[in-house]
């Protein structure tokens, strides 16, 4: 039986949605859901919390918040990281950043992990004005901020080890958007960000729609996702690699028809437990 005050708050906090969870327990059972549309997103923040606590009293919780990859800056630098010390690391992630950016890189934080095998550093920059909004959210509703996660770095955490030893391609779908990684032995070797959705189905999604995407409740069985293959072809072009060589093909996504994809795609539901 889960305890009373194993509550929690989870955000997940889009350019155009916020989500908001209330779970109890290790096995996350929901207890309360609200979203807003993020016209402005703090007053989103704010509706989501605000309507959340009149369901239950949320003062004191855990407050774990995902950020939509299209709101973080991700990227993957080659090199012989092995023996860098975090300081080299830190230059390395931020003059990779600053090409990426310019001027604005100095108004983001800067984040990187360092993978398995020493030679690819993965990157994330995140607003600071976007840190700060969720700060000053989780004050006002004295809440304890304990973590703000790109929606790509937790998945990854929670589903990698389902992909078989070898090469392999591993994405994460939210909203419209998909982050799509190529991976060598456990190691993220080189990462893009972009659309999943083909073009005709894609500017056909309501807002409810939008709103269902973001919060992982499935998409319409209309939908169609043949612009991920295209797009995992050209990244595999890129790095040499062919598409027939990949070990395995995981895809973390909403609820979606495997009729929907490829017959190469294996789903992992973004609320399942890992595997």
């Amino acid at each position: 039986m889960s305890l009373p005050w194993s509550k929690s708050l989870r955000l997940r906090v889009a350019s155009s949605t916020v989500c908001g969870r209330l779970e109890q327990g290790l096995g996350r059972k929901l207890l309360a859901e609200a979203t807003h549309a993020a016209d402005e997103q703090a007053l989103a923040i704010d509706a989501v919390l605000a309507e959340l606590s009149l369901f239950k009293a949320v003062k004191g919780l855990r407050l774990d918040v995902e950020l939509a990859d299209a709101l973080v800056h991700l990227d993957v630098v080659e090199g012989d990281f092995g023996g860098n010390s975090e300081r080299q690391l830190q230059s390395v992630a931020t003059a990779c950043v600053i090409e990426l950016l310019g001027e604005a890189a100095e108004n983001h934080e800067i984040r990187w992990q360092l993978q398995a095998d020493g030679k690819h550093l993965l990157i994330g920059a995140i607003a600071q004005e976007q840190i700060r909004a969720l700060v000053d959210a989780a004050a006002r509703h004295q809440l304890k901020l304990r973590s703000i996660q790109p929606d790509f770095c937790l998945q990854w955490n929670r589903h990698s080890s389902a992909l078989k030893s070898g090469a392999g391609v591993f994405a994460v779908a939210c909203g419209r958007e998909a982050v799509v990684a190529c991976v060598q032995q456990g190691a993220v070797a080189a990462i893009s960000s972009g659309a999943w959705l083909d073009q005709s189905d894609a500017s056909g999604v309501t807002s409810v729609g939008v709103k269902r995407l973001m919060c992982g409740f499935g998409l319409d069985s209309s939908t169609t996702t043949g612009v991920l293959d295209t797009r995992v072809g050209r990244l595999l072009s890129s790095l040499g690699r062919d598409a027939a060589d990949q070990a395995s093909y995981l895809l973390v996504a909403p609820d979606v028809s495997q009729s929907a994809l490829s017959a190469r795609w294996t789903v992992l539901n973004r609320e399942g437990e890992a595997p």
